[in-house]
């Protein structure tokens, strides 16, 4: 994807040419690319430069591409995901980039589980060997439940309960566990509430699913129709917050 700069600020003229090496074969090469990344979409945050919002808005688009193409083997993963959360915390509320990200996640965390072509149970309990590549990106969109904007949280909701619902019996429970625990230590009153019905229905989807009467097609019409009512919800606390 070629880059095209945007405006005269020198730190952004930097940018757009050192992420250039986000996929250098190179470790540490490729791991100081991604940690300017994260300085310049952590920078000015106070600023209300349209043009420097443009910038990080485009190289988004162009980071996260690269980072996924290399991972796993050439991306390093601490890299990509500090990437991964400087952008959700400081670009715009809604901001399409963010949409992008968590699209794209989903989508490779999909691949490379579609790739471990095995039922083994040991395996999908652990996910270990063949599987850390992809619980390590999993592990980061449960993270992206706490930090994402409210905007966007129906989205992230949606699509991991799509990506879920495929795993194996024993790779869905692991899941379902982490996602317990770690909405039973939230302590966000605004998206708590919404976080709890949408793990109640997940793990009733998940148990539809693994049954041999449940079509894809089913459940996919059962996940709609739960986001939907999670929608209503979370806009319900919205407005109970700021009363």
């Amino acid at each position: 994807m070629p880059l095209t700069f945007v405006g005269h600020d020198e730190l952004g003229f930097l940018i757009t040419y050192s992420i250039r090496y986000m996929g250098h074969p190179d470790g540490k090469v490729a791991r100081a690319s991604h940690s300017l990344f994260v300085a310049f979409v952590s920078s000015g945050k106070d600023s209300n430069d349209d043009e420097r919002v443009l910038l990080k808005e485009q190289l988004v688009f162009y980071c996260i591409q690269t980072s996924l193409e290399g991972y796993p083997g050439i991306t390093p993963f601490e890299g990509m995901a500090s990437g991964v959360v400087a952008l959700v915390r400081h670009l715009p509320a809604g901001s399409p980039s963010i949409f992008y990200t968590i699209h794209s996640l989903v989508e490779k965390t999909h691949n490379l589980c579609c790739e471990v072509m095995t039922e083994e149970a040991d395996l999908w309990k652990n996910w270990q060997e063949e599987l850390e590549p992809c619980k390590k990106i999993l592990d980061l969109l449960l993270r992206l439940l706490s930090l994402v904007d409210i905007q966007v949280l129906p989205s992230l909701m949606k699509q991991l309960a799509q990506l879920i619902a495929i795993f194996p019996r024993d790779g869905q429970n692991m899941v379902l566990n982490d996602l317990y625990a770690q909405v039973a230590e939230s302590d966000d009153v605004t998206r708590k509430p919404t976080l709890v019905s949408w793990l109640q229905s997940l793990s009733y989807l998940c148990s539809q699913a693994s049954s041999s009467n449940a079509t894809s097609k089913g459940v996919g019409l059962e996940i709609n129709a739960a986001f939907a009512r999670s929608d209503d919800v979370l806009s319900l606390n919205r407005i109970n917050a700021r009363l």
